[in-house]
């Protein structure tokens, strides 16, 4: 159990940053290392609870490395050996030339038909008796 909430305790600390990671292992190590004499199974479970509560607290104020894929890139050698990466990701939103007043004729094609598939075929319980 003890071993099972210290490697998950590795796995955060991975994503922290170097300072406060080999802190966090440290004080981990001494914990395990002081409580390692415990026998009774019930105590054992009252400290394993309690460090992976410690651990929870940490994987929540632990941002979060980007793991996202970049984008496609390619690499374009040049004559003279000079090295271009070519196609990388832009960095802000897909430009779209439709707004609101100018609907995407594809995207309400899309919504029709998504709408059709739901069984919604028109609108008259909406009308009623006008």
């Amino acid at each position: 159990m003890a071993l099972r909430a210290f490697r998950s305790l590795v796995r955060v600390a991975r994503d922290m940053p170097a300072s406060q990671r080999e802190e966090a292992l440290a004080a981990a190590r001494w914990e395990l290392d002081a409580n390692r004499a415990v026998a009774d199974a019930g105590e054992v479970a009252k400290l394993v609870g309690a460090f992976e509560s410690r651990v929870g607290y940490l994987r929540m104020m632990t941002p979060r490395r980007s793991r996202a894929q970049a984008g496609a890139s390619r690499v374009v050698y040049g004559s003279d050996g000079t090295k271009t990466a070519v196609g990388t990701s832009r960095g802000k939103a897909a430009h779209s030339q439709f707004t609101g007043g100018n609907l995407d004729p594809d995207a309400v094609s899309r919504h029709n038909h998504t709408l059709r598939r739901a069984g919604f075929r028109d609108n008259a319980h909406a009308k009623g008796f006008f």
